[in-house]
């Protein structure tokens, strides 16, 4: 039995359902357009690597060979002190039970380190930070690069791929000095180019696992222990299924909006379940397991139960959270909504003031899977004569940084020309238009990014903290769920949402024909101006309320 490296950071039963006799796997969902982004942008990682000085050992085209050819040749590459290997399997570590492929292997004088490359943004600014990095030219030689900082929040599971590699090489003697990879992400510096950043693999920076022992309420681990953790947990699972255990009972989570097992795991559960019926916040799956097992497993259940009863053995072993306590309340207080049909709760009466000018504009931001910016949508509306139009700035191709900025220099163009001398404010719904704002801005320095930014302190009005003050929703506070709810929006489309946009951009640039294209395009445009006009209509509700 041997597990590959996504298990660990994966859903546990992916790997229970793998070795369970009889259970035929589900024919995988289609591949994602961003996956082949993913696989071109590794490419072009690699022939940058490849004209790097030294002897380089390029493994790719074994992958059709036996698994034993494979991994003589990574080993034997390793062995020779090659300087990079690429594409290499390594040997697999039966006692451990890991197999796995890492994108690279890098020498230092201690040993190799495994790298992975993704076409993900890898860097947050920190003032106070300082990260390693390295040139692809010269990948084993560190260097410190300021106010930086790994995104672990986001890029967690890529660390733990990291450490899946690392116990592999430590197992075949071949592993650096103390717990270090390398993550090579879609993040040009100016000087630098490319580079890749050096994950600190015993750095206490994620949250701890549920379950996972800890030195407290909340406190934080190593991605090496958490992932040591994950894995002998998945280990388990695997020798349960074998074993002819029957797999645990599932707990719905965002990943499995994408998992070929869900239709397996969706017959399980009871409709009322709390994972099904609390999405927003949900709790995790350690904290609905600890309740499943004090026999609270449906939203009806949650609703009725005794807190003051249920908290003592329910804190003592959700100790991986902070606010433990606070999280079970409020999860009970929208359990009591859902189950009397409750979807938004206002908290107290009385007018709710907003800004107003005589030119008010509606703002929303659609991006690609690879985080790039490719439509700025505006709802514009003449408050004086009630006219009211949309307009967008949008470029429906694969986007690199320099035309990612070319179409924000001419959105926030016309954004400055429309709004000329006239008074103004411009609103939208959570912070994510002005952070990406702010993000350009910093990045290239342009000055209508810079006039930009500086118009958005006084002229930008996010409607989602004023939401926030006055209304609790069960399903949270989302613009989806406030417009209907709250305004009585309808979108257009049947399945809005990001995640979807995100798709039909794909099949807008990638689809295999101009009318799967087109009907892309048309739906993209249709889905962004029903959400400026949706924060229109939500700001037009708040006024209105008594």
């Amino acid at each position: 039995m041997l597990l590959h490296s996504s298990a660990a950071s994966s859903c546990p039963l992916k790997t229970s359902y793998a070795h369970t006799a009889g259970l035929e796997a589900p024919p995988p969902p289609p591949t994602p357009q961003w996956s082949a982004d993913h696989r071109g942008f590794i490419a072009d990682v690699l022939r940058e690597v490849g004209r790097s000085p030294g002897r380089i050992v390029d493994l790719r085209d074994f992958r059709e060979a036996p698994a034993g050819e494979q991994e003589a040749a990574c080993a034997q590459a390793l062995a020779d002190g090659a300087d990079i290997v690429i594409g290499g399997r390594l040997p697999a570590d039966q006692q451990g039970h890991r197999a796995g492929r890492p994108d690279l292997l890098v020498h230092t004088p201690s040993g190799y380190l495994p790298g992975v490359i993704r076409a993900y943004r890898m860097f947050d600014t920190r003032a106070e930070a300082t990260t390693t990095v390295s040139r692809l030219s010269r990948l084993g030689t560190p260097e410190p690069l300021p106010q930086t900082r790994l995104r672990w929040r986001y890029r967690w599971h890529l660390a733990l791929r990291l450490a899946h590699y690392h116990r592999m090489l430590q197992a075949i003697g071949h592993a650096a000095e103390g717990a270090r990879g390398l993550l090579i992400g879609n993040d040009p510096l100016e000087e630098l180019g490319q580079v890749a950043i050096w994950v600190e693999l015993t750095e206490a920076s994620l949250p701890r696992a549920g379950g996972q022992p800890g030195a407290g309420e909340g406190a934080g681990t190593s991605a090496l222990e958490r992932y040591d953790f994950e894995f002998a947990a998945r280990v388990r699972l695997a020798e349960q299924a074998l074993a002819g255990d029957p797999a645990p009972l599932p707990v719905r989570s965002r990943e499995c909006e994408r998992c070929a097992w869900w239709p397996v795991c969706s017959a399980r559960l009871d409709a009322d379940d709390l994972s099904l019926r609390l999405s927003k916040p949900p709790l995790d799956t350690f904290e609905i397991t600890v309740l499943r097992e004090a026999g609270v497993v449906t939203v009806a259940d949650l609703a009725a139960a005794d807190l003051d009863a249920l908290l003592p053995g329910y804190l003592a072993r959700a100790t991986h959270r902070l606010g433990a306590e606070d999280r079970l309340r409020l999860a009970q207080r929208r359990a009591t909504l859902v189950h009397s049909g409750i979807r938004l709760e206002r908290l107290e009466s009385g007018p709710i003031e907003l800004p107003a000018a005589p030119l008010e504009i509606d703002f929303d931001l659609e991006t690609s899977a690879d985080e790039r910016i490719y439509l700025w949508g505006f709802w514009i509306t003449d408050t004086a004569t009630g006219q009211a139009a949309y307009h967008h700035v949008s470029d429906f191709r694969r986007l690199d940084s320099d035309t990612e900025l070319a179409l924000a220099i001419n959105a926030l163009t016309w954004l400055r020309e429309r709004v000329g001398t006239q008074d103004a404010l411009v609103f939208h719904y959570s912070g994510y238009e002005r952070d990406q704002l702010e993000r350009l801005a910093r990045a290239h320095r342009h000055p209508v990014l810079e006039w930009g930014v500086e118009f958005a302190r006084d002229h930008f009005v996010d409607l989602f903290p004023v939401v926030r003050r006055h209304f609790f929703g069960t399903d949270g506070l989302g613009l989806k769920v406030v417009a209907s709810a709250g305004a009585g929006f309808a979108w257009r489309d049947a399945d809005p949402g990001g995640l979807n946009s995100m798709r039909w951009f794909d099949d807008a640039v990638d689809g295999a024909s101009a009318d799967l294209r087109d009907g892309a395009r048309i739906r993209v445009l249709e889905y962004n101006e029903d959400d400026v006009r949706a924060t229109c209509q939500v700001r037009s509700w708040l006024r209105s309320l008594p």
